[in-house]
């Protein structure tokens, strides 16, 4: 009777992760990473558990109509962040694989709903802000060094030829609307010179995003922070060695390294659980 009940439960189990989708599975299977009591440990181990995955790019472009793109098989710097940073989140909080997409869409989409290609938040600074609005994140810039970030925000209206999105006058106009909305406010970043001691001060987990030096663009690039000692080391989903992976030097060597790279700008989560 015992065996005959085991067999069943495999069966069942077995059946079980048949019928999930390839990302549920995956989901399923993240959500098997040890459980750390802070959220940014917890977010570093979701990170490292992405390591070796291939680099796509323009992993969110390509669909006909504004959609949540959920998949962990291949992924831009953009969807590792937001993929580590949800999945943390699901596992701190114990949300099933609806949670994790209502979540996501909460962290990628203005006011968490999806209306149109331009309610995603393109812009990295938009990105913070609202998610720092809604309690999620905070941007730790200004306390660990920061500067003001003086830039004149408008990459995509001006380049809407590199956005099949942007043909239709009206996206257009809301993707302005937005860049107008993001030069109105204040921001800072920490310049290349200052990244070096701003390292003691980071701690695993933090999100950090690299400002550019190309006209109209906020960041280049984003990763997550994994500390060793006193140094800081880069989680990212890699242009160059076209995978998920840990920069083999510190930080300040890797922002140096990269001359489009101006600096960078820090967020830290906030786990709403321990409020």
């Amino acid at each position: 009777m015992i065996r005959f009940f085991l067999i069943n439960l495999l069966f069942l189990s077995s059946s079980l992760a048949f019928s999930q989708s390839g990302p549920q599975k995956v989901f399923t299977q993240k959500m098997e990473v040890p459980a750390s009591a802070e959220l940014g440990t917890q977010v570093l181990r979701m990170s490292e558990s992405f390591l070796g995955t291939p680099y796509v790019a323009g992993t969110l472009e390509g669909n006909p109509t504004e959609k949540l793109v959920c998949k962990f098989d291949g992924l831009d710097c953009t969807t590792l962040v937001e993929s580590v940073i949800t999945l943390a989140i699901a596992k701190k909080e114990g949300l099933s694989f609806d949670g994790y997409r209502s979540e996501l869409t909460k962290l990628r989409y203005r006011d968490g709903e999806i209306n149109g290609y331009p309610s995603r938040l393109h812009y990295v600074l938009d990105w913070l802000y609202e998610n720092e609005k809604r309690g999620r994140l905070e941007d730790i810039t200004a306390r660990i060094g920061g500067v003001p970030f003086r830039k004149e925000i408008n990459f995509m209206t001006s380049h809407a030829n590199l956005y099949p999105a942007m043909a239709e006058s009206e996206v257009w106009e809301r993707v302005k609307e937005h860049e107008n909305q993001i030069n109105e406010r204040e921001y800072n970043y920490i310049p290349k010179s200052g990244v070096h001691k701003a390292e003691t001060l980071l701690r695993d987990g933090d999100i950090v995003a690299f400002t550019s030096s190309i006209a109209g663009l906020d960041c280049n690039h984003m990763g997550i922070i994994s500390k060793v000692g006193s140094r800081a080391y880069l989680i990212h989903a890699s242009t160059t060695g076209k995978k998920v992976l840990i920069s083999d030097v510190p930080l300040a060597e890797y922002v140096a390294s990269v001359p489009k790279h101006t600096g960078m700008i820090v967020a830290r989560l906030i786990d709403q659980k321990a409020q």
